[in-house]
């Protein structure tokens, strides 16, 4: 048995009927030319199959109820059936109708007394296409894990296979395996580094309060100071998925045009999107929303680990004007990163804890939606692919990432590129946002009169 690390327990903790904790990718594929009969079933065959590639698909809980004696087991009664879906949309195949029935199997958590993964293939989407529906346990797989495994099942070459020769064992944190003795033998230097992170990590939260104190609105914000909104309420099981496609070619165009990045012209747009929405609800809030946004902490020569803060920035959702809230987020996330970065790496991640930590006492005693929420919402970008990827001769035409939503934090915004798009995916609770899916159709709109006002 290999014991539960604190963030997979963490995670398997905050999680409840109303609150699952797995991730997932939607992928709609286009069927190869000349697909022979049987095609999709012998795809959904090889999904089953997903556990001979990767050996943390074989893991499962040897206590579903988390005792103290909870921890990883190889699921000697493995059942493919249990874990892969094969099913068809009614004609003519909506992507609408997609999305309601991966929306269904997103409410659903994982059952803990299997693997916690499924597969759906779902056949029948028009245009001759079909989709793949994934979901893993963020306790199983981290998302740089999750990346990993995609590369290693996908490929360039329409005329690739899947392999099941060899397995691919995931280099991730989960897996990690260290003696008592290795672990006491770190602990001197790790206590040291935190050391050090303390007059760090003041130093930047006195500056933070400074701001604050003297009204600087495009610093980076102190957590658990974001405005109370429709998103910031507490969670039923029902869940929405919105889903966009954005030209990438574009959008750097209009980045370079304005100065900033890629992150920030995509961060402008959320904002003016979130901030039509609030209107339409009467219920947009004084002071703008606050994004929570992934940084990484790697430096030069750094290619393994998942070295990850957060930066606090705001979506400008009081600023009326499209050109001025994109200077306004450029300036933002300017001076959040050089703050940020200016620190060691230990501070960083501490101040990423600093958010966690209360986040998760507060959830699990029930009293996340009676303090300020720390954000308003999450919004991340993770770069994909630049070229064109196949599965078994099918190619991947889009891949829009669903995530998890809870309580004090009902809405996620994640946006991943792939060859010329930028395939914008919102997980979302309906319940605390009625008509929360007209956002697709903010995102557009928005970044049009952006793209129209500083390119022309």
């Amino acid at each position: 048995m290999q014991k539960l690390a604190f963030q997979d327990s963490a995670f398997l903790r905050l999680e409840s009927d109303q609150r699952p904790f797995h991730v997932a990718g939607l992928m709609i594929f286009k069927l190869p030319p000349e697909a022979p009969r049987g095609y999709l079933r012998k795809l959904a065959r090889h999904c089953g199959r997903l556990n001979e590639l990767w050996p943390i698909f074989n893991r499962k809980l040897n206590e579903p109820e988390l005792s103290g004696n909870t921890g990883w087991v190889v699921a000697e009664d493995y059942e493919p059936s249990r874990h892969v879906s094969h099913y068809a949309l009614p004609s003519p195949g909506r992507l609408e109708d997609l999305l309601q029935l991966i929306t269904a199997a997103h409410e659903r958590p994982l059952d803990r007394s299997r693997p916690l993964w499924e597969v759906h293939l779902i056949e029948g989407l028009s245009g001759n296409r079909f989709a793949i529906y994934c979901k893993v346990h963020h306790a199983l797989v981290d998302g740089v894990g999750a990346l990993r495994m995609m590369d290693a099942l996908f490929s360039t070459e329409p005329d690739s296979r899947i392999s099941f020769r060899k397995a691919k064992p995931l280099a991730s944190q989960h897996q990690s395996k260290h003696s008592l003795l290795d672990n006491l033998g770190k602990l001197p230097d790790a206590l040291l580094k935190q050391y050090k992170a303390v007059p760090q990590l003041s130093r930047l939260l006195s500056q933070m309060g400074l701001d604050a104190f003297r009204g600087n609105s495009e610093s980076m914000t102190l957590p658990f100071t974001a405005p109370r909104s429709l998103f910031n309420g507490e969670v039923d099981s029902r869940r929405l998925a919105v889903t966009c496609d954005l030209p990438l070619k574009r959008a750097r165009k209009l980045a370079h045009a304005a100065g900033g990045t890629l992150n920030d012209v995509l961060l402008a747009v959320c904002g003016s999107a979130l901030r039509r929405y609030l209107i339409d609800q009467n219920a947009l809030p004084r002071r703008s929303l606050i994004a929570g946004v992934p940084v990484s902490l790697k430096r030069g020569g750094e290619s393994t680990g998942n070295q990850l803060s957060f930066i606090l920035c705001p979506f400008f959702t009081n600023e009326h004007s499209e050109v001025k809230r994109l200077e306004k987020v450029i300036r933002s996330t300017r001076q959040a990163k050089k703050e940020l970065l200016s620190m060691s790496t230990m501070a960083s991640q501490e101040f990423a804890n600093m958010m966690l930590l209360p986040t998760i006492i507060l959830t699990l005693s029930g009293n996340a939606t009676r303090v300020n929420p720390a954000i308003n919402a999450i919004f991340s970008n993770v770069p994909g692919s630049r070229k064109t990827l196949y599965l078994e001769g099918a190619e991947l035409q889009s891949l829009y990432p669903l995530s998890v939503v809870t309580d004090g934090m009902g809405i996620n915004l994640t946006v991943v590129s792939y060859v010329n798009k930028l395939c914008f995916a919102i997980t979302a609770c309906p319940t605390m946002q009625p008509g929360v899916e007209v956002l697709g159709k903010y995102l557009k709109e928005s970044f049009r009169e952006l793209d129209k006002a500083i390119v022309g």
